[in-house]
This record gives structure tokens, sequence and C-alpha cells, in this order.
């Protein structure tokens, strides 16, 4: 009977050596799932950030467009807008009362730096913007067509930049750099788009 026994096959369990070998496992797999959604978070946030900045550029041109005798008033430069630099709504309210062409051109401006701040969404908590771009700065400059007369047809770029969340290498690659926010030790965060046209006023033609 006991030579029976010994032949049957001895069953056994986990030792706790086991399990914390195990558990080591899990959590390392665990940790690198973790790691990589927040990336994949951050990636999507800064893809976000690029596709409005691409929106917001493009709306300014279609501003720009649509007055094309206030060009020379659009025309900042490095004088950048964004960061509530411009303080009140200038007047008149062109949406609601007729305006010559400088006086869109500054509604303009200012309309734009709202939504380059994103002052028309505010957080919940009353903790200022949650629409805009990161420390958003918007630039427009005006290149008359001088070589045919033109004072108001000519090349329009439209530069926007803001705050990336990863210190990699300074977007403006030692070209245009649009307002001065970002210190030296900072510019590899800065982030840029430019869109560019040709604007023809057709009075001059």
């Amino acid at each position: 009977m006991s030579a029976v026994r010994d032949r049957l096959p001895r069953s056994r369990g986990f030792t706790l050596f086991e399990v914390l070998i195990a558990f080591f496992i899990i959590s390392i797999g665990l940790v690198g799932v973790v790691s990589l959604q927040a990336m994949s978070k951050a990636a999507q946030h800064q893809a976000v950030q690029r596709s409005r900045a691409v929106t917001l550029a493009d709306q300014m041109l279609e501003m720009i467009r649509g007055n094309p005798r206030g060009v020379v008033r659009y025309n900042i430069g490095a004088s950048a807008v964004g960061g509530g630099s411009i303080a009140d709504q200038p007047t008149p309210n062109c949406i609601s009362a007729a305006c010559d062409p400088n006086q869109m051109a500054a509604h303009d401006l200012w309309s734009w730096e709202q939504a380059l701040d994103g002052a028309g969404v505010t957080a919940a908590d009353g903790g200022g913007t949650s629409a805009g771009l990161i420390q958003p700065r918007g630039c427009v400059v005006f290149t008359p067509d001088t070589a045919n007369g033109k004072a108001r047809t000519g090349t329009v770029d439209v530069v926007i930049q803001w705050r990336g969340l990863q210190d990699t290498s300074d977007a403006t690659g030692g070209g245009f750099v649009c307002g001065d926010d970002f210190a030296a030790a900072d510019v590899g965060f800065r982030r840029q788009v430019i869109l560019s046209t040709y604007v023809v006023d057709e009075m001059e033609l």
C-alpha cells in the first residue's frame, strides 16, 4: 500500500518567493503601461496645440483677405499679440457697428488675441483659460509688392508661437522670433507655425 502511495503525483502550491517574483514582474509591466499612457497623452496634447495654432493662423489670414485695405494695420511685425497684450476691446465694436478698414483690422487683432489666449473658455474653478495655447504669441508680417507699385498688395506671413511640453530644440531655427517671452534657457520649449499667402487689394488693380 505504501508503494502505491509513493507513486502518486505530489501536488504543491506556490511559495511566497514565487508569488513575490510574479508580483514584481507584473508591477514592471504595469509601470511600463502607465508610462506609455502618459507619453501618449502628452503627444496628443501637443498635436492638439499644433492643430489649434494652424487653425488660428488660418483664421487671421482669412480676416486679412476679407479686409485687404486694412493690411497695413494688421502688419504688427514682431510686436506680438497674446497673453492679454491688448487690454480692452477696441471701439467701435465692428460686429455691431460700421468700421473703416483700420478699425476693422484693430478689432480683428483683438479678437484673434482672445482666441489665442482661449479667453472664451475658462476653467470651472476660475483658474484661468482652458482652451488657448500655452504662452501664445501671434505676429503678422506684411511685405508689400513695391516692385509693382503696390502698397496694399503683397505677401502676408502669420506666425504663431507657443510653449511645448518638452525641451527639444528651438522651433524658430534661428529665424523669425515672434515676441520675446522665452528666456534663453527656455527656447527649446518654443514651438512655431507659419502660414503665408499673397493678398491682393482689388482697388490697386
